[in-house]
């Protein structure tokens, strides 16, 4: 099984949630995202900084601290996939055909941006900051997505009042 097929196509697990390090690293990558904001405005003093001013060393260090979270967000997502593809996903066969392809859509295309945004931030920060442009609208792009994941769980919970939300919670048999 490639691992493209393992994302678009997973393998089902036997439980009705997902397993214990899958969940940590789901909520983990949110957390480490959302810290990822502070840092950038640390980033972008660094760059305004010149001419006679230098950037602070604080900044600097925050510059550091944006790019090594960066790589652990992207390290994270490559275990997620990973262990999806070793231990499966619980079965989506309640929902319908186009809530399956919505919801693999979604995770695809967030999977994609969790590993395309530290690349193209590597290359903004070592190789060129012509792809700053693109970093930033990458990251306006995994917003929007994690908003729709969020709305989507939502949905599923109170709406209709499934266990989607429920099984990345807290482990089900």
């Amino acid at each position: 099984m490639s691992l493209l097929k393992s994302i678009l196509n997973p393998k089902v697990s036997s439980g009705r949630s997902f397993g214990v390090y899958q969940r940590w690293i789901h909520w983990l990558v949110p957390l480490l995202c959302i810290a990822q904001v502070p840092t950038s405005w640390a980033i972008q003093r660094t760059h305004m900084a010149h001419g006679f001013t230098k950037p602070a060393p604080f900044d600097l260090f925050l510059h550091q601290v944006h790019a090594w979270m960066g790589w652990l967000i992207m390290g994270l997502a490559l275990i997620q996939i990973a262990l999806r593809y070793v231990y499966g996903r619980p079965s989506l066969e309640d929902l319908s055909p186009r809530e399956r392809w919505a919801a693999t859509a979604v995770h695809v295309c967030l999977y994609g941006l969790l590993l395309l945004l530290p690349f193209t931030g590597t290359v903004a920060m070592y190789l060129s900051f012509r792809a700053a442009p693109l970093h930033r609208w990458l990251s306006w792009a995994l917003l929007v997505l994690a908003l729709i994941h969020v709305a989507g769980a939502l949905w599923h919970h109170f709406y209709r009042r499934d266990d989607i939300l429920r099984r990345m919670l807290r482990h089900q048999a």
